[in-house]
């Protein structure tokens, strides 16, 4: 009689798990993902601020040698200043020395011709998460030779090497 009770004990036992135990594991990849999707793409926008702040930041370098040599039309005679600006998904502008772009590539824009207070300016391109698109990212020199970068990119996806300025 003792087995008879402990064998249909043994049969009684299910496996897998309770309706319940699910809805509780349910529960927590939600939370989880409440919480890391926004994260994400706080963390995707500022890598996309910072990528095109830093490919504007390259012709700077480009600029000050136009300068310096006394180049100040943009083009590619050799008398002219080629910028070297390399084509970007992140950008919108088309080529100023008449070089065909790509689909969905641009260019950053640049004051021509050049003057000691020259900006090169780029508008966020539509390639980027909503929140940039549209947005503007500036470096202005100034007479004396300094650079500095401003942006109308809310500040919370703005390196700290970049102002925000809200007129942009």
């Amino acid at each position: 009689m003792i087995m008879n009770t402990i064998q249909k004990r043994h049969l009684s036992i299910q496996s897998g798990f309770t309706l319940i135990e699910l809805m509780i594991g349910v529960a927590i990849i939600g939370i989880l993902a409440a919480i890391a999707i926004p994260l994400y793409q706080s963390y995707v926008s500022k890598t996309q601020t910072t990528r095109v702040i830093s490919e504007l930041a390259q012709l700077r370098l480009s600029v000050e040698e136009c300068l310096q040599t006394g180049r100040t039309k943009i083009g590619l005679d050799s008398h002219e200043c080629d910028p070297r600006a390399t084509e970007s998904n992140l950008i919108v502008g088309g080529s100023q020395v008449g070089v065909v772009l790509p689909n969905n590539m641009g260019v950053a824009q640049m004051s021509n011709p050049l003057t000691l207070t020259t900006s090169i300016t780029a508008v966020v391109s539509t390639q980027v998460t909503p929140t940039l698109t549209g947005k503007k990212v500036e470096w202005l020199r100034t007479n004396e030779g300094s650079w500095s970068c401003s942006s109308n990119i809310e500040p919370a996806y703005l390196p700290k090497s970049c102002s925000y300025n809200a007129s942009l």
